[in-house]
């Protein structure tokens, strides 16, 4: 989430790739997502991200050319981690200007701690509205997915009632250990709560359903970790993000995504409160989510563009992974970032527990 990182507080996205053909994207973005050229000339300015492959995509694909075009030095730091974040705001020394973060934590802190988008420079009518906020733009998106073991064959998993079916199909399955990292969300909808109605999370119902296969579940804390379990066949089938399983896959494992009820998620930009550089933050989002940029990462890593006529030139393989894909959109359950935003702490407390107990 999202998927290449391993530092991430709290962590979604640590997804990386180990080998993708990169193909660069021609041409400049267009003027009307750019902004004017003139007045940010000369700037320095600090973008954070979750560092690892996710990161260097990100420079290859966005920070990179902006630097370039605009004459704005970019430099980088991370990971992210609103601990971090928090202090520089506090302390009134903000040194964090453009932060790849989790859209909860944006949708929570709007106006506290992160600036309003300022939608006069940054286009948001290509993005997918459900995606936008007031105070962050989508920087790509990927879906949480079942990937399951092709010893199934002819007969297998075919949703998250399959995953919690130990008898059909026995053997270790994995989650993410995090709360927010769609174990409650494939627990309902396993019991058959209705996509539409899985918020607000019945916790109750939710345990009940992780505790039929409590002795079967192994948990993994990284992207790696939930790459490595595919490639060693150390599990039958586990949540995973669609981009560490196409890399999984890629690299000999024998494996195969399950789409039907995929969970979209994505990560956002945002700007933190008391940036001194904001006019260039407001520019680099802008140019980071317009079509070309977006076209370049999902050329570089597996993740999926957000902007509307982004045409990223990737092979049939690796297209067939992206959750914009209509035959993949149409099955997504969209995780409720909203809810997420108010309940995250309660959310993890129990589920923390759980775990543990």
């Amino acid at each position: 989430m999202a998927m290449l990182s391993t530092g991430r507080l709290p962590a979604l996205l640590a997804a990386a790739v180990a080998s993708i053909a990169v193909a660069g994207c021609g041409g400049d973005e267009p003027a009307e997502q750019q902004g004017g050229e003139g007045d940010i000339k000369g700037t320095t300015m600090t973008f954070v991200s979750y560092g690892g492959a996710y990161q260097d995509a990100q420079k290859k694909a966005m920070t990179d050319p902006f630097q370039q075009k605009f004459g704005v030095e970019v430099q980088q730091d991370g990971p992210t981690d609103y601990a971090k974040l928090t202090t520089q705001i506090e302390s009134g020394q903000v040194t964090w200007d453009v932060v790849d973060a989790d859209p909860f934590f944006a949708i929570q802190q709007c106006k506290k701690m992160v600036e309003p988008i300022d939608t006069s420079v940054v286009d948001t009518s290509k993005m997918p509205k459900e995606l936008v906020s007031e105070c962050s733009v989508p920087s790509m998106t990927y879906s949480f997915v079942l990937f399951y073991d092709k010893k199934f064959g002819s007969d297998p998993p075919k949703g998250w009632a399959d995953f919690f079916n130990t008898e059909k199909y026995p053997g270790k399955r994995a989650l993410q250990n995090l709360a927010q990292g769609g174990g409650y969300e494939a627990a309902l909808l396993a019991d058959g709560v209705p996509s539409d109605e899985l918020y607000p999370i019945d916790y109750d119902r939710a345990f009940k359903r992780l505790d039929t296969i409590k002795e079967d579940l192994v948990f993994w804390d990284t992207g790696a970790q939930s790459q490595q379990m595919m490639e060693s066949g150390e599990v039958v089938m586990l949540l995973a993000w669609s981009g560490r399983g196409y890399t999984a896959i890629k690299n000999g494992a024998s494996y195969e995504p399950q789409w039907n009820q995929n969970m979209a998620v994505y990560d956002v930009f945002m700007v933190p409160k008391g940036t001194t550089n904001k006019a260039a933050a407001m520019k680099f989002i802008s140019y980071a989510t317009g079509a070309e940029a977006q076209a370049r990462l999902t050329e570089t890593i597996p993740y999926a563009p957000i902007h509307a006529d982004a045409d990223p030139k990737v092979d049939k393989q690796l297209k067939s992974f992206l959750p914009t894909q209509p035959d993949i959109k149409e099955k997504a359950v969209v995780i409720d970032q909203k809810w997420w935003a108010k309940n995250l702490d309660a959310a993890t407390q129990k589920w923390t527990a759980w775990v543990g107990g």
